[in-house]
């Protein structure tokens, strides 16, 4: 069995997106590689194990080196650190999602993947052609086909090295046991003949909540629930609310993510409502070409309907059997995709094959799919 080093430059403790795919990377990894070191960068906020477990939604915390990623070289000095930390350790395989770590690990003599989520820009290209052409580069990982496709464009000795594409996944164990979408109404004294839609994420832009407000304003009948966000983004989102004169629209805040499944478990219909071009967190990266939403996953394992934008890169884990696809910025079409799901016939179907078909995204498969014939090399 292989010593794994697991090295992401994201901040532990953080909310971001990627910090939560880290963390529930680095718990099923403790499955298939249990000599495994995560290297992470050092975040703010509590940091003992109970926080973590109920912030990320983990049940189990990886030995964990967290080393300093701020300032004009932040990225660079974590890279060195990290590959360094690496080799200290004994790895004979790192598995990284920074690029930097990635081609240092390489140059130092570590057999190394790198998971890439964006192709490298700027100052990164240099890493990338460290990389590359570094005899230990083993293979690299993308998060969609879509993704794939951009880079053998933009890197075409790509052709000749091994690129596995591996989509996010999901924590089944998580959501194994919800509770009926009536029981959790009940459990929180709501009407159960109210429809109810749920938004779980950031309130970044382009991720579509000002067209849920727009549906909120166009079914009064129905109930909105939003759980995320930083306080500013919700505090300017509550202000919207109240301009529009909103009484349908319930605004949770941060949920953390052990918490998340049982307070969204009242939700009818999930929703996706992604635009054509969606940011991240900085604003300065739209990844709506190759995006791998964790919330996709989680949703299809909810067990509930779910309405998701009609957008090329979502296509490759939905279809119209696993959800209804609309455009993503036509109102008239997301109010009447909610209007379809009013009975429970019609969101049934869609729950039941959405949940079936996710069973083949969990953290374990991915890693399984990433890690392949290296896991058991000397």
């Amino acid at each position: 069995m292989v010593a794994l080093a697991y090295i992401s430059a994201s901040a532990i403790p953080g909310r971001a997106a990627n910090a939560m795919q880290t963390m529930k990377m680095a718990q099923a990894l403790m499955a298939v590689a249990p000599e495994i070191l995560t290297i992470v960068a050092a975040g703010q906020g509590a940091r003992d194990e109970a926080s973590l477990r109920k912030l990320y939604g983990v049940r189990r915390i990886p030995k964990m080196i967290r080393l300093p990623a701020g300032g004009r070289l932040g990225a660079h000095h974590f890279a060195v650190r990290a590959a360094i930390a690496a080799r200290r350790y004994g790895a004979n395989l790192v598995l990284s999602r920074s690029i930097g770590a990635a081609a240092i690990a390489a140059r130092i003599g570590i057999p190394t993947i790198f998971e890439c989520h964006a192709p490298p820009s700027g100052g990164e290209k240099r890493y990338w052609s460290w990389l590359i052409t570094s005899l230990n580069f083993r293979r690299l990982v993308v998060i969609s086909d879509s993704l794939r496709l951009i880079m053998l464009e933009q890197f075409p000795e790509l052709w000749n090295k091994e690129v596995v594409v591996a989509h996010d996944g999901v924590d089944l164990e998580q959501f194994a046991v919800l509770p009926d979408v009536n029981v959790a109404k009940r459990a929180v004294g709501r009407d159960i003949k109210r429809p109810v839609a749920g938004y779980a994420g950031h309130l970044y832009a382009g991720r579509g909540v000002g067209l849920i407000l727009d549906c909120a304003t166009d079914l009064p009948e129905w109930d909105f629930v939003i759980a995320g966000g930083t306080e500013a983004d919700v505090a300017a989102l509550r202000v919207d609310i109240l301009k529009r004169r909103l009484a349908n629209v319930e605004l949770m805040g941060f949920v953390a993510n052990a918490e998340l499944a049982e307070r969204l478990a009242v939700a009818d219909v999930l929703l996706m409502p992604y635009q054509k071009s969606v940011m991240v967190s900085g604003g300065n990266l739209d990844t709506a070409r190759w995006m791998s939403p964790l919330k996709m996953f989680e949703y299809m394992a909810m067990g509930r309907a779910i309405i998701a934008s009609d957008l090329p890169v979502l296509r490759e884990i939905l279809n119209e059997n696993l959800a209804q696809l609309v455009p993503p910025e036509d109102k008239q079409a997301w109010v009447a995709a909610l209007r379809a799901l009013q009975s429970d016939c019609a969101r049934n179907s869609l729950a039941k094959s959405a949940r079936e078909a996710v069973c083949h995204h969990s953290w374990t498969a991915r890693n399984n799919l990433i890690l392949g014939d290296l896991l058991v090399a000397g």
